[in-house]
C-alpha cells in the first residue's frame, strides 16, 4: 500500500484510501495531492469498474461497505440473541457496536436496508421476518396482564407488572403504553384517553389534573401519570397546574 501511495496511479491510491472508510471526493483529492480533474477522472474509473460507489459527493469502497454491512448485521444478531424479547436492535446500540461515526453508520444502515439484509422497525433494525417468540409461560402471563388492563382501562392494576424485558416487548409490539411510575395502560385505552384529552383542551383551552381525573373517573395517581406521559410525548405542555396542547 505504501508503494502504491508513493508510485501508484491516482485510481489505486484513491481506492487504498477509501478502504479505510468513506470520503468526500474533493477532500480525498486534496489529501492525495491530486488536481481536481485527475481526482474526478480516477473516481469515474473506479465507479465504472465497480470498486467504488458514489453517494452524492461521498465515495465508498465496495469492499469496505460490504465488510461494514456484515459487521452491522452481526451486531444486530448479537443484540437480539442476548435480548430475545426485543423486536429490534436500537440503531444507537448497533452504531456503538460497529464503532462508526453517525454519517458513516447511516450510509451503512441505508445500504443494508436497500440490499434487504435488514429492515427498519421504528428506531431499530432487525433481520427481515425476525420475530421474538414468547415461551408458553410468558404468553400466559401476558394474556392475564392484558386482560387486567382491559378490565380497568383508566385505573389499570399495578401489582402484576411483567418483568422489564417482557414489558418492553409489549411496548414495542404496541400492546401497551408504559406511563412510568408503575402505571401501564392498554394501548387502545391510552389512545382513547389522549383523544378525549385533546377534545377537552380544544374546547376549554387547557386541562388540569383534577379535570383529567374526573374525565376518566380515575384516581389522582393515574391521572398524574397519564398527563406526565403526555408531556413526555410532547402532546401537551405543562403551565403551572394546567396542560395545553403543543
Amino acid at each position: 500500500m505504501l508503494e502504491r501511495l508513493l508510485q501508484g496511479t491516482p485510481g489505486s491510491r484513491m481506492l487504498d484510501a477509501l478502504l479505510a472508510g468513506p470520503a468526500d471526493l474533493r477532500a480525498l483529492g486534496a489529501a492525495l495531492h491530486l488536481e481536481p480533474g485527475a481526482a474526478a477522472e480516477a473516481c469515474e474509473e473506479l465507479v465504472a469498474r465497480g470498486d467504488v460507489l458514489k453517494r452524492a459527493e461521498t465515495l465508498v469502497a465496495r469492499a469496505w461497505l460490504e465488510s461494514a454491512q456484515s459487521a452491522l448485521v452481526a451486531s444486530v444478531d448479537a443484540f437480539l440473541k442476548a435480548n430475545p424479547l426485543r423486536r429490534a436492535t436500537p440503531r444507537e446500540h448497533a452504531r456503538g457496536a460497529v464503532r462508526q461515526a453517525a454519517a458513516a453508520f447511516d450510509l451503512i444502515a441505508e445500504s443494508a436496508l436497500e440490499a434487504g439484509l435488514l429492515e427498519a422497525r421504528g428506531p431499530g433494525l432487525a433481520r427481515p421476518g425476525y420475530e421474538a417468540v414468547l415461551t408458553a409461560a410468558q404468553q400466559a402471563e401476558v394474556e392475564i396482564f392484558l386482560a387486567g388492563l382491559r378490565a380497568n382501562p383508566y385505573s389499570p392494576p399495578t401489582d402484576r407488572i411483567p418483568s422489564p424485558g417482557l414489558l418492553a416487548f409489549l411496548v414495542e409490539r404496541g400492546d401497551v403504553e408504559d406511563a412510568g411510575s408503575g402505571v401501564v395502560f392498554e394501548a387502545g385505552a391510552f389512545r382513547q384517553m389522549t383523544a378525549r384529552t385533546r377534545v377537552h383542551i380544544e374546547a376549554n383551552g387547557s386541562v388540569s389534573l383534577a379535570e383529567a381525573r374526573d374525565l376518566f373517573g380515575t384516581s389522582r395517581k393515574y391521572a398524574q401519570a397519564f398527563l406526565e406521559h403526555l408531556d413526555a410525548l410532547h402532546v401537551t405542555r405543562r403551565n403551572g397546574d394546567l396542560r395545553t396542547l403543543r
